[in-house]
């Protein structure tokens, strides 16, 4: 079990949309514990009526002292001038505190963030390995799925049971894969269609139940 002692402001990440930077998430306080562990999970997949990602691959640079964002959005459908959002990364002002293998960092100094989407799941590597994030001002990662495959248990037809499992969303992380997946603490905002979850190192993450 873990105890959730503050909530991620999605509100937030709803609002950078269009130019990919807009406002940075408040800090977050550390959960106390992983929920759940788990070699394999089911990821939430991308449909396919969804337009194809703008990029599959993203990177800017991370500063310490000093906040920074990126996101990427699905190409426009017709009639879209911006296409719909699909993630955003954030970096809170003195969230970035060890770089690549958890080198010290001091004021001033940058690191090359890379995002690695996989073009069928919700699924992202970040490099480089070993980036670690404020215990109390981590970095913010969303996602938002109404681009998703709206039959997440994969037996043909979109039901209740569909539903029920769409407000389990949770991001998931992969530290190491000898040990699994990690569940994150998360918030889903299901009228967004939004999930969201600090993080406080590099990884790859996923959008499961």
């Amino acid at each position: 079990m873990f105890v959730r002692r503050s909530l991620i402001p999605l509100a937030l990440l709803a609002a950078a949309c269009t130019d990919g930077i807009g406002p940075v998430p408040s800090a977050l306080e550390r959960p106390l514990a992983q929920s759940v562990a788990s070699r394999s999970i089911p990821m939430l997949r991308q449909a396919k009526t969804a337009p194809s990602l703008a990029t599959y691959q993203v990177s800017f640079w991370a500063y310490v002292g000093k906040a920074s964002a990126v996101a990427v959005n699905y190409l426009p459908a017709k009639g879209q001038s911006v296409g719909d959002p699909f993630l955003r990364f954030s970096i809170p002002r003195g969230g970035l505190v060890a770089g690549a293998n958890g080198a010290t960092l001091k004021s001033g100094d940058s690191i090359l963030v890379t995002l690695n989407i996989d073009p069928v799941s919700f699924l992202v590597d970040f490099q480089p390995s070993g980036v670690l994030f404020s215990k109390t001002s981590p970095a913010i990662l969303g996602f938002w799925y109404g681009r998703a495959n709206p039959d997440l248990n994969g037996d043909g037809v979109v039901d209740a049971a569909d539903q029920l499992l769409m407000q389990q969303l949770a991001i998931w992380y992969q530290g190491d894969k000898a040990y699994g997946w990690s569940k994150q603490p998360s918030i889903n905002d299901t009228t967004k269609q939004l999930v969201g979850a600090a993080v406080y190192h590099f990884s790859q993450y996923a959008v499961s139940w």
